[in-house]
């Protein structure tokens, strides 16, 4: 994205400028963006294609720059925290500095440095996100903080249910709203929106947030259901985890006795393969995951009648109807 890459220009200037020898954080912060999805950024642009009428203009652009910027952020400190060993089909950015480390024999502990250096350059793609959406216009900042506040409590309580075992429906539902509802779809849209000086219309919200829970329940299954090449992480890290997702907690719903013992399972990070082969089977034998699939059609159905309703541009209920498929019927 040519925003980011002007941005860092100017950061890795602003390093020599205060006589910093090295800018490695910069440099790993521009290799870092350039391999995702730009999800948010895209659904930044039809949310205010939706109430503008109008193609992209220069803030917009600067909106899914934040965007981006803030998704950076949130991965590398995401891979740090579940100690993640790759993301996009390549090494965590903190094994990457790690063994950046190693090679060229610097002193001290190789994974504190990787660890370290990781946290910095996540710290230095918020404060640029937060730079980008400074120069927004006023009425953004709500959604903005907004977003940063949910994204935090969902990352929060990702991490926390799973420390209290806790398999509950309304959590699994909470987090996932929290976390890809309003983070990854209804947030960007309302951003894009505020961005024209406009609200999201209500239908529009509902299509965000049931966007949004397709999304994650779609992550959830290819955590487990997925395939590592294509994903570009471990498959199985969410098990080991114990994640409070929609899948555990619909398997617990309907599973017999024997059954709750092995899902009990869930959580240990000392599970081998062949625990999770056998978790994974569970989880297709009793239902939870045809059950998990219904719920994703059912949002994405009705996220549809959504568009429909909603008077839209041709171009606008298209691009959105492309942007929900994608996000909900993805396999990687």
């Amino acid at each position: 994205m040519p925003a980011i890459a002007e941005l860092l220009a100017e950061e890795r200037l602003r390093w020599k400028q205060n006589d910093a020898a090295w800018s490695d954080p910069v440099d790993a912060l521009q290799d870092f963006v350039g391999g995702g999805k730009g999800l948010r950024p895209r659904f930044c642009y039809w949310g205010h294609a939706a109430v503008s009428h109008r193609g992209a203009d220069d803030l917009v652009v600067r909106a899914g720059a934040a965007l981006e910027l803030l998704h950076a952020f949130a991965l590398i400190h995401d891979d740090l925290m579940d100690a993640s060993s790759m993301r996009r089909g390549r090494p965590a950015l903190h094994r990457v500095v790690s063994e950046t480390h190693r090679e060229r024999r610097w002193s001290g502990d190789p994974t504190r440095y990787g660890e370290a250096t990781a946290m910095l350059t996540g710290d230095l793609a918020f404060g640029l996100s937060c730079r980008l959406a400074a120069e927004l216009p006023p009425a953004t900042r709500e959604v903005w903080n907004a977003l940063i506040s949910t994204l935090t409590a969902g990352q929060f309580l990702d991490l926390n249910g799973a420390a209290r075992r806790d398999r509950s429906v309304a959590t699994a539902r909470t987090v996932a709203g929290l976390k890809s509802g309003h983070y990854t779809v209804t947030g960007p849209m309302a951003l894009g929106a505020a961005v024209a000086g406009r609200e999201l219309p209500h239908r529009l919200v509902r299509y965000g947030d049931l966007v949004g829970e397709a999304f994650q329940l779609r992550d959830d299954l290819l955590g487990v259901f997925g395939d590592d090449a294509q994903l570009g992480k471990p498959v199985g890290d969410d098990l080991r985890e114990g994640k409070p997702t929609l899948l555990l907690a619909e398997a617990r719903a309907v599973a017999t006795p024997d059954q709750l013992r092995m899902l009990d399972l869930a959580g240990r990070p000392d599970l081998d393969a062949a625990d999770i082969r056998a978790l994974t089977r569970l989880l297709d034998t009793c239902g939870a995951r045809a059950r998990v699939e219904r719920r994703i059609d059912t949002d994405l159905r009705q996220a549809h009648e959504l568009l429909t309703e909603q008077p839209l541009a041709p171009a606008a209920r298209a691009g959105l109807r492309q942007l929900a498929d994608g996000a909900g019927r993805r396999t990687a």
